[in-house]
């Protein structure tokens, strides 16, 4: 039999290793909220972000809640304090992943022309960081910043390329890699992979023109409906509260949503041409 005092021992590190696991958990969130903050350009601790998601969230949806005491319209402006937030850092995010993408191939001739008049690689990224506009100035900074608080150039640069999510940058930073293992002209290879990314850039934009049709019919379909739904949660919340008060209703509902996912996800792979 095991005593009480190892009972309570016992209970104390489930206690201790589950308070740690959501510490290690809570950290990771915040670690995640503020690349994402970083990367679309907003100036705001994670902290002030959560503190207004919640204000526009709960407050106009609690003081309509309190004067009207109509669960539609509360749930309608509930919904678009919920979404808008991240829905405009994601929007943010993507513009300026576009534009570091697009100001890269500048950034790699850069770091070729330092390589050939006998500059390092790290001093190539101190020149970007300084003489080239935002994001990629700041990008390569904050890569600058973790090589002094002690990390290695291939971590800082792998970090760099997991925070941005961009193909063309994970083509550079493995050939950096490769080349400090291997050796090699790292200026040649970089030239190279310049050219590739710019003829990239260049079917990006031919994809982008072609598909325009396609994303904005996509768009149409997976937004239209949501908007017009809340629409009518605030202007007319008796037209939608019958979908919401009968069992075939909400049927209606369910399978309105289910086949607008289906058409959105279909459209989305129609469009989304691999290069």
């Amino acid at each position: 039999m095991i005593s009480s005092d190892k009972k309570e021992i016992l209970e104390k590190k489930k206690r201790k290793a589950k308070n740690d696991k959501n510490l290690e958990t809570k950290i990771k969130f915040l670690m995640k909220l503020s690349n994402e903050l970083s990367l679309s350009g907003i100036l705001i601790r994670p902290s002030e972000l959560l503190f207004i998601w919640a204000i526009l969230t709960l407050v106009p949806s609690s003081l309509i809640l309190a004067f009207s005491r109509d669960f539609m319209v509360t749930l309608g402006v509930f919904l678009i304090g919920l979404f808008l937030p991240p829905m405009f850092m994601h929007f943010k995010k993507v513009k300026r992943v576009e534009l570091f993408e697009k100001q890269l191939v500048d950034g790699v001739a850069i770091i070729c022309n330092c390589l050939r008049s006998g500059l390092t690689f790290q001093q190539a990224l101190d020149s970007i960081a300084n003489e080239m506009a935002d994001p990629i100035a700041k990008e390569f900074g904050r890569v600058l910043r973790e090589i002094k608080l002690g990390n290695s150039l291939e971590k800082a640069m792998l970090n760099m390329s997991a925070r941005l999510g961009s193909k063309d940058f994970g083509l550079i930073v493995s050939a950096v890699l490769i080349q400090r293992q291997v050796g090699g002209n790292l200026s040649e290879i970089l030239a190279s992979i310049a050219a590739t990314i710019k003829e990239r850039y260049k079917i990006k934009n031919d994809i982008k023109v072609l598909t325009t049709t396609g994303r904005t019919s996509g768009l149409v379909i997976g937004c239209m409906p949501i908007i017009i739904l809340l629409f009518f949660m605030l202007i007319n919340p008796d037209y939608v509260r019958s979908f919401f008060d009968s069992t075939i209703g909400i049927v209606l509902i369910v399978t309105a949503a289910v086949l607008e996912t289906i058409g959105f996800i279909i459209i989305r792979k129609m469009v989304n041409i691999k290069y």
